[in-house]
């Protein structure tokens, strides 16, 4: 089985993340191109999430991102120095953050988090053979704004 895998250094900043983001997905089409419209934009949100996540809740220490793709599964891991877990709780209509364990909860497979001795990683995987949409993923509708 071939296996492919990128590991970048991110700096805890919105610009380190989007460059490590464009990094990686530029890596990833390159992997698979069968993955296809709808595979590529649902691993695109999954992995901005996690990343954003990161980024915004660790401060300023920078994480580690790994993107690996072995079969039909496609794994994101960011890694930080971080003790403190994620957890989704239901944002407020008006926020404008908050969302993203929820979206990441809609979109993967699976997702979790592994603690270690210098922080955790937190994880999402995809299963790219099966036949799902971005929008059939999501079971409720968006939240409307006012």
């Amino acid at each position: 089985m071939e296996v492919h895998e990128i590991t970048l250094t991110v700096t805890s900043t919105p610009e380190g993340a989007a460059r490590a983001r464009h990094q990686v997905m530029n890596e990833i089409s390159g992997w698979r191109p069968a993955i296809g419209t709808d595979g590529m934009c649902t691993a695109e949100v999954v992995f901005g999430e996690l990343l954003s996540n990161a980024v915004q809740h660790t401060g300023s220490e920078a994480a580690s991102v790994t993107a690996r793709l072995r079969g039909s599964r496609l794994r994101f891991e960011v890694r930080d120095r971080s003790s403190v877990l994620p957890h989704a709780r239901p944002p407020r209509t008006d926020a404008e953050n908050g969302r993203g364990l929820l979206i990441i909860d809609a979109l993967a497979d699976r997702h979790g988090v592994d603690h270690s001795s210098d922080g955790k990683s937190c994880w999402a995987e995809l299963d790219l053979s099966a036949t799902t949409s971005v929008t059939s993923s999501i079971t409720q509708p968006p939240l409307q704004r006012s």
